[in-house]
């Protein structure tokens, strides 16, 4: 009687706490959007890319073809710890320049460079881009349109060169995503620097480190005179209802359209369900190189941040629009979770 009843026990066990999916069926994440911000209805077929310089003062830059444009805005994007190869963001730079974008991705970490110089490296490339793309005689800079997008180690130097902007002779940044910033041996400047009028999203996630989602919230608040109505802090949350589950973590922002970059995401996938204990998605995991994350909390929240800059509109549309805090459907129509915005984080 008690194997019985220990079975039943167990079959009930089973039954209640195992996802749908365990039960053969596979429910897949949500496509890119057509239209509206973060959609694949771009305005450019193609991307054309050049490069300068060497070892930590080499960069290469990304502009819109099919067709080219004479002047466009200028978007700089600063890379993660070890991922200083452009194709690590080839997914997020592909729609920014489809999107009407010249993005420059510095490679300041370089060869050997200490962490102290990364900030000098990053001043004099964007000097000397500038510089080159005025004398060339492809598409010209917009400076009234710059932008930085910075992930990781990049989010903490983004932070630091936009508070020196007038030090330094650079173009006020209209608008400033920072993403998963992790500071390490990083030391963070007086972000009081920060233009009063920049548009400013941090963004963090459930599973990152608590030092680096720390991190986050402190260059919110010490970013304390840019308006409270021009920034808003986003935590995205992970979903592991399907296939493949939706992992908010540090390595997160990374795109890579190539399998051998995508290798790290899978290594880093596998090993962070397997040590969390997510057994039941462990055996099955799949992940890809560009998910929900990369459209709806990347693509879409920059794209909708431009679009506040060039409309002077404040980013309480984020609290306002809840087409800006969705994430998409599993394929069977359940709502993935969505973004949790707050300018008191």
């Amino acid at each position: 009687m008690r194997i019985i009843t220990a079975a039943f026990v167990m079959a009930f066990l089973l039954s209640t706490l195992l996802p749908a999916h365990a039960t053969g069926k596979l429910y897949y994440g949500p496509v890119q959007p057509t239209e509206g911000p973060g959609g694949a209805m771009y305005q450019h077929a193609s991307l054309t890319t050049w490069e300068r310089g060497i070892n930590h003062e080499r960069y290469q830059v990304f502009e819109p073809s099919g067709p080219s444009l004479e002047k466009a805005g200028l978007v700089i994007l600063l890379h993660d710890w070890l991922t200083e190869d452009p194709e690590y963001y080839m997914g997020l730079i592909r729609h920014l320049c489809r999107s009407g974008k010249v993005v420059l991705f510095p490679r300041f970490q370089g060869t050997g460079a200490f962490d102290e110089d990364y900030h000098s490296n990053i001043v004099r490339t964007v000097k000397d881009f500038l510089l080159q793309s005025f004398a060339r005689s492809g598409t010209q800079i917009d400076r009234d349109h710059v932008s930085m997008i910075g992930h990781g180690a990049g989010g903490v130097l983004a932070a630091n060169v936009a508070a020196t902007t007038d030090y330094f002779g650079l173009p006020r940044f209209a608008a400033l995503m920072i993403v998963m910033p992790h500071q390490r041996s990083l030391k963070l400047l007086d972000l009081t620097g920060i233009s009063r009028e920049t548009r400013m999203i941090i963004i963090s996630g459930d599973r990152v480190d608590p030092v680096n989602d720390q991190t986050a919230r402190d260059i919110f608040y010490a970013a304390d005179r840019v308006k409270s109505s021009n920034k808003v802090f986003i935590t995205v949350l992970s979903d592991f209802y399907g296939q493949p589950p939706l992992i908010a973590d540090e390595v997160a922002p990374l795109s890579p359209e190539r399998p051998i970059y995508e290798r790290l995401l899978v290594k880093r996938r596998y090993e962070y369900v397997k040590t969390f204990h997510e057994r039941y998605v462990a055996r099955s995991l799949r992940t890809q190189h560009i998910d929900a994350f990369d459209w709806f909390a990347i693509f879409r929240v920059f794209d909708a941040l431009q679009y506040s800059f060039i409309n002077q509109t404040g980013l309480n549309i984020f609290k306002n629009t809840a087409e800006l805090r969705f994430m998409g459907y599993w394929s069977d129509g359940k709502k993935l979770k969505g973004l949790i915005v707050t300018d008191r984080p």
